[in-house]
């Protein structure tokens, strides 16, 4: 997979680089990749992709950031032929991984934290500090296992769709996968943790802070394209949930994306 790499920070603990992927592949797994060192995978948007390694497999979206060991061998498979910006923390420093890889759920605000510190490496401030707090936040975070069944189906739906279906209410998202909308709520919290609503909710707040870090200053038009009913709706979620408001995020989030 070609990628397009920028050195973002180097010193004695770790070294962060901003990484642009390029599928030119079809549907199928990409070869075997090595890793020489242990690295963490945080994600700058949106992204659906599957990751394999050993008898493992696991779908990767805007909300996941992945942690992989020494040596650690793994496949590739994108849902569509789209470009995945990344930011990849690596080196001798970072806390051991277990023998499998390791994935977790970020939260809005942690997600909002990895676009500033991005932000602020690419401007030559003190991003390292804010670097090394989500690196150690990562270590505490809920480990995702590799999802099943109906919760594996509407987890891509919801990550396919997320900016692009306002219209498309739960029970839809249940007869997709041809699950009760009770039984598939339940099902979806015990795997994930979170409620159906929230992990939409969330998934839309990344798709959001992506389109402010690309530049865009049409936030009336941002809470429409992700179905919130005004910009005051989506406003007021976005604080509620990222921190700060949309035009603080805006600011920060300036020109982030490389």
């Amino acid at each position: 997979m070609p990628q397009e790499r920028t050195l973002l920070y180097t010193g004695h603990e770790f070294t962060v680089e901003h990484v642009r992927s390029h599928s030119q592949q079809g549907p199928d797994w990409s070869a075997p990749y090595t890793l020489e060192s242990r690295r963490i995978i945080f994600p700058t948007g949106r992204t659906v992709l599957d990751v394999r390694s050993g008898d493992g497999t696991w779908l990767v979206d805007g909300l996941t950031a992945m942690h992989f060991g020494d040596a650690m061998v793994y496949q590739l498979r994108l849902a569509a032929r789209a470009a995945r910006h990344s930011m990849v923390v690596s080196r001798h420093r970072l806390p051991r991984a277990d023998a499998a890889p390791v994935f977790c759920l970020l939260s809005p605000r942690s997600l909002y934290r990895v676009h500033a510190a991005q932000r602020q490496l690419r401007a030559g401030d003190a991003g390292a500090d804010a670097i090394a707090s989500l690196v150690d936040e990562l270590s505490a975070s809920r480990r995702q296992a590799p999802l099943t069944g109906a919760v594996a189906r509407v987890k891509r739906l919801l990550a396919e769709t997320a900016d692009c279906e306002a219209k498309l209410s739960m029970r839809d998202v249940a007869d997709a996968v041809s699950r009760s909308p009770f039984h598939l709520a339940r099902s979806f919290r015990q795997q994930t943790g979170l409620s159906l609503h929230q992990y939409r909710q969330h998934l839309r707040l990344a798709a959001a802070m992506e389109r402010l870090a690309d530049g865009d200053r049409d936030l009336a038009g941002i809470a429409h394209d992700l179905g919130y009913c005004s910009q005051s709706h989506l406003g007021a979620v976005f604080r509620r949930d990222v921190g700060v408001t949309m035009g603080e995020a805006r600011r920060m989030l300036a020109s982030a994306r490389i």
